[in-house]
Formats: structure tokens, C-alpha cells, sequence
């Protein structure tokens, strides 16, 4: 995605996001891209825009879009695939191909999101909204996942949860010619056998194998994964800028307020005024004596 296609989904986003269709139009828009605008843009797309507030109607439309781009990724892969319309107890994604069906997940996060935790990954779900589904996908940048111990790896190793990379999906959408993908969903069950209780819990041994099983699939070699490796962290380090440039805007911005402003924004982030209402409206409640 170059700046310029990433500012104007941006807008766009801004300019439709509390529209009743909104999403409508963004499946629109890019469940039929190209496969070579595709993969300009895939690894980008998991890197959430800071200027979107957080659990904003924005942020959750970008997150649909990743959940867009994901469901065109896989079709171009060879399952047939579509966006889950209804939130609740479902994956975002389900697909099908013969002999086989799959529930995915697609992550967005913001580079100045901090620390994750395994609850952010949501790999029990996945194994949970699978039922009677076979295999289980969840896809994040590459960068966010843990370095090294964490217990998401045992976790998605036991429940049979494959994890991929934004990256990983963009190799394989460059190398392949709708291979088969039956070895990835697999990785869990035959890792579950390989590793012993120390390495299920070490990313890099996870990801030291999906490597390979990627790049099998591909029949390509594992310099050239590197390479698009090294591809993503220059992307990243451009995008992070992005990031700060909307930061420092804003620290210029608070400079500038009055001491009566920055009073009256710093309630409203609080969220004050709210919370003494809904104080209010519990002690005025009729009480059953």
C-alpha cells in the first residue's frame, strides 16, 4: 500500500465510516482489487492508523477492511472465502474449498499499541468458533507476534490454530499457484509430535517451521521469505513515521490551548462528566425494600 492509497482509504474511512452501509462500500471496494494491488497493500493493512480513535466507528471499519482483504487474500489462494456479517460467537472470516472449510482471524494493531497479551490474540475462540469446521487461521503482523516464549504458541500448537504473518500470506500469494495449503493448517498437529514441551513454547522454533512449511509450498527458499521479511520491517519503519508525525502534530496542538481549554479536554478524556452522571442515575434508582 503506498502512502498515497493508504491516505485515501484513510479518508474514505473517515468520510463513510458512520454511514449505515459502510461496510458494504469497503467490501466493495476491495474484495475485487488485483492480485498485484494486493500485494502491494497486505502488509500494511495490519498496521492500524494512529489518527483513528481508539474504538472509534474508523478503527472498526479498518478492521473490517483487514477482515476484506484477508477473505480476497484467501480466494486468491484457492478457498472460497467471505466476511462474516454478524458479530458475535463466529470468526471473521469462513471459508471452503473441497474436502475441507476453514474460520480465520485477521489482527490490525497500532505501533503505539504496547505489550500484548494472549487474550489479545483470541486463539481459544478461533478453536471454539471452528465447531464442526476443520482448520482455524489467524493472521497478524509479523512484528507483533511474541519474540520468543509466550503461551500462545502452546496454545495455538494444542488447539491445532495456525498462525501466519501478513508477510507469510503475501509470499504465498507472490510463489504459489493455488498449492495445497493442507500442510499450514496442519502445523499444530504434526508440531504437537515434533516439539518438546520447551520449544511449544518458543517463538522462534514455531516460526522457524512455519518458514519451511511455507516456503515448501511455494517451492521457493527461505533468503527470498527473508527478503520480503526485510521488505515489511523498511515498510514498517516508514509507516511508524507516520505515526509520529500525527503525535507530534498533537503535542503542537495541546501547546497551543489555553489553560481553560486544556481544562475542559482534559474532563472530556476523563470521561467525567459521564461517570457522574451515571453515578447520579444509580442513586436515584428505586431501591426493592
Amino acid at each position: 500500500m503506498n502512502n498515497d492509497y493508504r491516505t485515501k482509504i484513510i479518508n474514505t474511512i473517515f468520510k463513510i465510516s458512520n454511514n449505515s452501509n459502510a461496510f458494504e462500500q469497503i467490501e466493495a471496494a476491495h474484495s475485487k482489487i488485483s492480485l498485484e494491488k494486493l500485494l502491494d497493500e497486505i502488509v500494511q493493512i495490519g498496521i492500524m492508523p494512529e489518527v483513528f480513535e481508539h474504538d472509534s466507528s474508523e478503527e472498526k471499519l479498518w478492521s473490517k477492511l483487514s477482515d476484506v482483504i484477508l477473505a480476497t487474500s484467501l480466494n486468491y489462494l484457492g478457498l472460497k472465502s467471505e466476511v462474516i456479517r454478524t458479530r458475535g460467537n463466529s470468526a471473521d472470516v469462513y471459508s471452503k474449498i473441497d474436502g475441507y472449510t476453514l474460520v480465520s482471524d485477521a489482527k490490525c494493531f497500532r505501533l503505539s499499541r504496547t505489550a500484548k497479551n494472549q487474550k489479545d490474540f483470541k486463539i481459544k475462540a478461533l478453536d471454539d468458533w471452528r465447531r464442526e469446521d476443520t482448520y482455524a487461521l489467524l493472521v497478524a503482523p509479523l512484528y507483533q507476534y511474541p519474540i520468543d516464549r509466550s503461551q500462545i504458541y502452546p496454545q495455538a500448537i494444542t488447539k491445532n490454530v495456525t498462525l501466519l504473518s501478513y508477510t507469510h500470506l503475501r509470499f504465498l500469494l507472490g510463489k504459489t499457484q493455488k498449492a495445497s495449503l493442507l500442510p499450514l493448517w496442519k502445523a499444530g498437529k504434526r508440531l504437537s509430535k515434533k516439539f518438546t514441551t520447551t520449544e511449544k513454547q518458543r517463538g522462534i522454533s514455531y516460526w522457524k517451521e512455519i518458514d519451511r512449511i511455507v516456503c515448501n509450498i511455494c517451492g521457493s527458499t527461505l533468503d527470498k521469505l527473508k527478503q520480503c521479511k526485510l521488505e515489511e520491517i523498511e515498510k514498517t519503519k516508514e509507516l511508524g513515521q507516520e505515526g509520529i508525525v500525527y503525535w507530534q502534530n498533537k503535542i503542537n496542538e495541546f501547546n497551543r490551548l489555553s489553560k481553560n481549554e486544556a481544562i475542559r479536554m482534559l474532563i472530556k478524556t476523563q470521561k467525567i462528566e459521564q461517570k457522574i452522571q451515571t453515578i447520579e442515575k444509580a442513586i436515584s434508582r428505586n431501591y426493592i425494600i
